[in-house]
């Protein structure tokens, strides 16, 4: 199907654009990352699986320091430190779920035998997804991405459960999507609760145009004259409301409301129903 309005001399065609290219080779302000067994989506990265990429981003973002003073003041979930007095060293435990136990990971000796670089990676290596989120977070704006596989594919950073067909076995969590909070400072001056806020909003209108081109929303417009072509224009990615708005802006000024008159014509009867609109426009001259 496509989308056609009549205004003499005019014919505006809008049709689905199978060539259009993916929104994440745009200059995009977040990275997105996804891990799926069919599917390539999201940014091209390296992290064989989730955890190696959040353990990447608390390296990068937090200072070793700062990891180690996460465990120490008792905000970690599943690790403590744990001063043995009489051995004047400090234990780094682990809890496991299945066993209901702690397990002892590092002895730290008082002053420290490890650098807090190597007690830092330590620690990082032994953390779980919770924790290492929360250090993230403190650095970075990241949200969940989620897939939604049902007849064609859609991505959002909410869930879909509740609000789509067969949500609790067609969809789930594939990745994230995030950026630094150096990127909120470069993108808005400074880091902020507002600033963050907008840094959120952005990321999920990037998301959004990546699920509209997942579920091919992608369109483009031919724009004949006298029953030539005379422009064209493509990779219009969104919905049909939306996408409407930025043609206009490659349109010429009298062919703009031509937006707000289009209906459904098969593709097959395009040529044959363009050549009708044009033997009336000539009957009526």
């Amino acid at each position: 199907m496509c989308l056609v309005a009549v205004k003499q001399p005019y014919v505006l065609q809008i049709l689905y654009d199978d060539d259009a290219e993916s929104p994440r080779d745009w200059d995009n302000f977040g990275r997105m990352v996804c891990w799926h067994s069919r599917y390539n989506l999201g940014d091209k990265h390296s992290h064989s699986k989730p955890g190696d990429f959040l353990q990447e981003l608390v390296r990068e973002s937090m200072k070793p320091i700062d990891v180690i003073s996460y465990v120490k003041d008792g905000h970690s979930n599943g690790l403590i430190f744990e001063h043995d007095k009489s051995g004047d060293v400090w234990r780094l435990l682990s809890y496991s779920d299945y066993f209901k136990k702690w397990y002892e990971e590092y002895v730290v000796e008082t002053p420290p035998g490890m650098n807090d670089e190597d007690l830092s990676d330590a620690i990082i290596e032994c953390m779980g997804e919770g924790d290492l989120l929360m250090l993230a977070r403190q650095k970075n704006c990241i949200l969940k991405l989620n897939l939604y596989n049902h007849s064609m594919l859609s991505m959002s950073t909410s869930s879909f459960i509740g609000h789509a067909h067969h949500a609790e076995w067609d969809s789930g969590q594939v990745g994230w999507i995030y950026a630094s909070h150096g990127d909120v400072k470069k993108e808005y001056g400074n880091v902020t609760p507002e600033t963050l806020e907008k840094a959120e909003n952005l990321l999920r209108a990037e998301v959004e145009t990546y699920s509209c081109f997942l579920c091919n929303q992608c369109y483009g417009f031919r724009l004949y004259k006298h029953g030539a072509e005379e422009n064209s224009c493509w990779g219009f990615i969104g919905c049909i409301n939306d996408i409407k708005k930025d043609m206009a802006g490659h349109l010429p000024e009298e062919c703009r409301n031509l937006l707000e008159d289009l209906e459904e014509v098969p593709d097959v009867r395009f040529d044959g129903y363009i050549d009708h609109e044009y033997e009336e426009m000539e009957v009526m001259a």
